[in-house]
């Protein structure tokens, strides 16, 4: 049985990623940058989660919607996700649609087919499946009908692009964080304003995970 848990963030450690967002050295690209510093941000994850199974974090910031994936590898088994700031309707979606390989996926189906691939690569894009989840077959549980009217009109770009897939949207809202297992599909939501977060990636699957701050099991 998968558990997906939702922790609260005191506005210290918030206010510890928003100056690390702020202050941090940023790599950028089109539309996205991302701060890379290790042992700060394993230093503040360390108030949230046990950081035994730390392996790599980032601050991201961004301006368009992230598309389907999953981080799943062979080493990464559970992500931490923390909102830093975003507009009060950001959404994010988490598929109950599983990847079952050892490396990351993404998937852009026909949605850059106007970006050459120097745009892609500039865009993190470049190794992405021009393709769906459903013709993928290592995702497991997808279905053989359209994504639900409810659950589409969180997500952007093309209906197709989630032709099969299922799950639940959670609130992106700072002072709240979601660990998850590596293998689930995920998406942003629609967005109507930019995005700066925090993604975390552990070796140990989320049961073997201790969470040190207040939490609830979403499932």
């Amino acid at each position: 049985m998968f558990m997906i848990y939702e922790l609260d963030v005191s506005p210290n450690i918030l206010a510890q990623f928003e100056r690390l967002s702020v202050e941090g050295e940023k790599t950028n690209m089109t539309d996205l940058s991302i701060i890379e510093e290790q042992d700060k941000i394993k230093n503040i994850v360390s108030y949230l989660v046990d950081t035994n199974s730390y392996f790599y974090g980032n601050i991201f910031n961004h301006n368009n919607p992230f598309t389907i994936h999953s981080d799943t590898s062979s080493i990464k088994k559970s992500i931490l996700l923390v909102p830093i700031k975003a507009k009060e309707n950001q959404k994010f979606i988490v598929f109950d649609q599983e990847l079952h390989r050892e490396k990351e996926l993404s998937w852009i189906y026909n949605v850059f087919d106007d970006k050459t691939q120097e745009e892609l690569e500039k865009m993190y894009y470049h190794t992405s499946s021009k393709s769906r989840p459903f013709d993928t077959p290592e995702v497991i549980g997808c279905i053989d009908r359209p994504i639900s009217e409810y659950l589409f009109q969180y997500l952007p770009y093309t209906r197709d692009l989630y032709y099969g897939l299922t799950g639940w949207v959670w609130d992106y809202k700072p002072g709240k964080a979601l660990l998850f297992p590596a293998t689930k599909l995920h998406a942003t939501g629609r967005m109507t304003g930019p995005k700066i977060g925090c993604t975390i990636q552990f070796t140990e699957i989320l049961s073997n995970q201790q969470i040190l701050a207040s939490a609830r099991n979403l499932l």
